[in-house]
Order: C-alpha cells, then structure tokens, then sequence
C-alpha cells in the first residue's frame, strides 16, 4: 500500500473517532474536550497542509514593541473583534489584524487569547459554521500568528451555540478552547508560573438572576447561561483559584468589572443581575489575590487599579478589536481608572518575567498608544 493511502485511511480513522466525539459532546450542554483531544487534532491538521490562510503583504510602519528581557513570556489580547462582512467595524477588524500581525512578526508572541464577542452578532451555529474561516482563520493568517489562539465566550458568543466554539479546536490548528471555562499554566524562567484563568462572565451571571429581564439578552441564553452552570462555574473558580499559588494569576473575562466607558453607567441599572455579578466577581477577584483582569466588552481602552492587601489587582479593558467605539464618560467621573482611550482600535501586548507584568496598548498600525507594568513587589496603584 502506498504511503498516501496509508495516511489517507489513516486520517480517514482518525476523522471518524473525532466525528464520534463531536457527537457525543454536543448532546451535552457543556462540551468538555481534553487537552489531548485538541493535541490530536492540530496534529491532523497540520498534517494536511493546515486550515486556510489568506494574508496580504505587509507594510509595518509602527514601531516595534521595546525589547523584551531574554526569556519573557509574550502574549496578545484581542477583545469584540468577529465583524467582518459587518458594518459595524469590518474594516477596523482587519486594520487591526495588519497591526497585530506586524507586531508578531517583531515580537513574537507564544500564544494570544481572545476576550469574547468572537463572532458577531448571535455566536456560530455549529464547528462547520463559515464565520470560522471569513472571520478568524482568512483574518488573522500571517504566519507570526500560528500560535496557539486560547479563546473566552461574550455575550453575543452566547446567542449562537457556546460549545460549537469547543468543537472547533478539534478543526483548527491553533484554536485551543476545552471548555467555555478553563486554566493555562505558563512556565517563567526562573521556576514561576503565570496562571490564565478564563472564565465565562455570562455563565457566572447565572446564578444572580431573580426575575424576567434583569440579564441583557436573557430571552435568547440557555442552560449554558442557567443558574446551574453559574454554581458550577462559581465551585470550579473557588478550587482553581485556592489549588495554587502562582506567582502570576490573571483572569480572562468578557465584561468589565471597572470602566468608565458611557454604556456602563447605565448597564447595571437596564440590567440588575449583570450588576450584582460585577460586584461579586469583582470581590471575588480582589480576594483570589489576581494580579490582572482583562475583559473587553466596552469598545475603548482602560485601565484600572485597586489595592488589596500586599498586592494590587489591575483591570485592563481592551474591547478594540473591530467593533465600533464607544463613548467615554467626563473625566471627573473616573475614580480608580488610570487611563482611557476610545480613538483607536487594536488590541493589548503582554510580557511576563518572575518580576514584572507590562501591557502595552496597541493601535491598528502596531504601535504602542499606552504602557504599565506591574512589580511583583509593588503594593500601590502608582505608575
């Protein structure tokens, strides 16, 4: 037999136990997928010959990101970005993804993670669902961008079919989502740990809910938005969050649990169960001693500050992606907020060492519009 034919028949085996497992996990409300299911699976499809790419040429005008320390772990952060073929920020999603492919080419990153409202407006229908390729794969192709992609749920996520978002990583080379709730631990180079929670901030809502219409879009969530996932989700977050002590914990949410963009002076009034879950989560995060917060949902960028006990917690937003942009409120109205910015879009690069955490703010062009860092052993929000 020929070695094609050996490989055929072979991904022909292979294809079949993964049309089983999606079978099996989609009759479930909650697909929960191995992290060597999803090893697999990239494998395969690597094997042959990866999913679609279509980048154009490149010009890079922007300045490179400053020079990471020998070592660092690099990420990026992409907020509301599923647009394309929209026309609320198709344009702005793809001048955003020439920005974040130049700033990967210069500073390569070792994964990014998406913030939700991955495909607007209702989610996907299925792992088959085409805004898969027109909105991530076709966008987001150039080569600097081959890492793995560690995706969280929004909102409008959450109109469509959650864990078709799941069942994708079993299609695509570089999307790694298990479950609509998980972990990542990161190695640092001198024996640390950066910890990536994600959680699914329309799920944790679920459990402060005590009456019709007090959850935006609560006509259209299922039980994966239900009061039953929300206590799941809530025990899973207390024993993830009380198993380990890294020196680096930062959560991946949707919403924002600070902001001063316009829309959220108004959001825990329109909707009072995402209010009482904005004070939950927020007391909840300050007392897991998290380090940083990163949520889009609001189309500006922000950042945040609180000091807890030996520690601070920041709390970056950065829903910039495409979308459209929202207002801010006066300035005298910001009172643990740091910086804000709603004139351009783009996304967020972050470098980890044992010592220190910098974000950088970056625009469509893949320059840098705003930067901190945090020292481990800093105990006040000053910068």
């Amino acid at each position: 037999m020929r070695t094609a034919q050996r490989r055929r028949l072979a991904m022909g085996s292979f294809f079949a136990g993964v049309c089983m497992l999606v079978m099996l996990t989609t009759q479930s409300t909650d697909a929960r997928i191995t992290r060597e299911d999803i090893r697999r699976a990239h494998l395969a499809v690597r094997e042959r010959g990866g999913t679609s790419r279509s980048v154009a040429d490149l010009r890079c005008e922007g300045l490179p990101l400053p020079t990471a320390p020998e070592g660092a772990v690099k990420f990026f952060a992409l907020g509301d970005w599923g647009v394309r073929g929209l026309d609320v920020g198709s344009e702005a999603q793809l001048d955003v993804a020439r920005g974040i492919s130049c700033a990967a080419r210069a500073n390569q990153p070792r994964f990014v993670v998406t913030l939700g409202d991955n495909f607007y407006p209702k989610g996907v229908t299925s792992e088959n669902d085409r805004q898969f390729t027109f909105k991530f794969e076709e966008v987001y192709g150039d080569d600097a961008l081959q890492v793995p992609w560690f995706p969280s749920l929004g909102d409008h996520d959450h109109l469509g079919d959650v864990n078709a978002q799941s069942m994708y990583s079993l299609k695509s080379d570089r999307w790694s989502m298990p479950r609509a709730w998980y972990v990542e631990v990161i190695p640092l180079t001198n024996g640390g740990k950066l910890q990536l929670i994600f959680v699914d901030w329309v799920a944790l809502e679920g459990r402060f809910s005590v009456s019709v219409n007090d959850r935006r879009f609560q006509k259209h969530l299922g039980e994966a938005a239900g009061k039953d996932t929300s206590e799941e989700h809530w025990e899973w977050l207390r024993r993830v969050t009380s198993s380990s002590n890294p020196t680096w914990r930062v959560v991946i949410g949707h919403r924002p649990l600070i902001s001063v963009s316009a829309r959220s002076a108004k959001d825990d009034e329109r909707y009072p169960a995402e209010g009482r879950a904005r004070s939950a989560i927020r007391e909840f995060i300050e007392g897991a001693d998290v380090d940083l917060w990163i949520n889009g949902h609001d189309h500006t960028a922000q950042v945040a500050c609180s000091e807890r006990g030996g520690g601070t917690t920041h709390f970056v937003t950065s829903g910039i992606g495409g979308y459209d942009l929202h207002a801010l409120r006066p300035r005298e109205e910001w009172e643990e907020t740091l910086y804000a910015e709603n004139g351009y879009h783009g996304f967020t690069a972050h470098i980890v060492t044992d010592d220190t955490l910098t974000t950088h703010f970056m625009d469509e062009r893949g320059r840098v519009r705003h930067s901190f860092e945090i020292r481990k052993d800093s105990s006040r929000c000053n910068y």
